[in-house]
């Protein structure tokens, strides 16, 4: 990256770098109704009936799911596989509708949630360089579609595969399975031997935009946790199977605290 001061041309360094991008990437995580601001998770019932600290009952219909006030007249909203929809406000909180596993399901946001009040930012590896490690992409004819587990033990997820990128680390290749990502990059969740210990279960990285001749780079340092590691209340994709480096990485953050 360059940048201009006064009539001086430089060079911003890797590390810079790394630290601007991680400090928006923390700015983000802070938003008033992001992932730290999640306080409950409720599969919504077949029968109309009450969940806990929410008013009025709540139900699934052949409509989708519907919500009736204890004063006042029902309200009925559907929402995408896998997709979200911020329903309705109940105060200063926002009930979200979402549908993952054919299920409908609300999740309760709230600004005044102890993870986001409490938020000191999220520990990382020191950056790296060495972690800036060269791939290569090869894409499928046409996208997959695999079952993988979730970060909730009570649902499986679909999600859509775009290809393969093999990497090397420690002077072995590794073929992890990826999915498309913003801006013609891809995404790649993994486990590695660092899971469980200082590192959440798995995590994700994105890579660059792959060349003509399928060739990116991966920059682990910026690998980052899912909202699973946040909160109780995620239903993030596990990896696909096979998408395990079994080595530590060193790289990018750790468990939040």
């Amino acid at each position: 990256m360059t940048t201009t001061q006064g009539n001086i041309v430089r060079e911003s360094s890797f590390a810079e770098d790394w630290a601007n991008w991680r400090a928006a990437r923390e700015f983000a995580l802070t938003a008033e109704y992001g992932w730290l601001s999640l306080t409950a998770f409720h599969w919504l019932p077949e029968s109309p009936g009450p969940l806990d600290g929410l008013p009025g009952t709540w139900s699934v219909t052949d409509d989708g799911a519907r919500h009736t006030p204890p004063d006042g007249d029902p309200i009925t909203a559907r929402v995408a596989e896998a997709g979200s929809l911020n329903w309705f406000r109940l105060g200063d909180r926002v009930v979200e509708l979402v549908l993952r596993g054919g299920r409908y399901a609300i999740r309760v946001r709230d600004p005044l949630a102890p993870n986001r009040v409490r938020f000191a930012g999220v520990p990382a590896f020191a950056a790296d360089p060495a972690w800036v490690i060269a791939g290569r992409f090869q894409p499928f004819d046409d996208p997959r579609r695999i079952t993988v587990d979730t970060a909730r033990t009570d649902l499986q997820q679909q999600v859509t595969i775009v290809g393969t990128v093999t990497v090397q680390v420690a002077g072995a290749d590794h073929s992890l399975l990826a999915g498309a990502g913003a801006d013609g990059a891809l995404t790649i969740s993994f486990h590695d031997d660092t899971n469980g210990a200082s590192t959440a279960r798995w995590r994700t990285v994105a890579t660059s935009v792959p060349d003509a001749d399928g060739s990116l780079t991966i920059d682990f340092n910026r690998t980052v946790n899912l909202p699973f590691a946040f909160s109780d209340h995620g239903t993030c994709p596990a990896p696909p199977g096979g998408n395990r480096i079994p080595v530590e990485i060193t790289a990018g953050e750790k468990q939040p605290q």
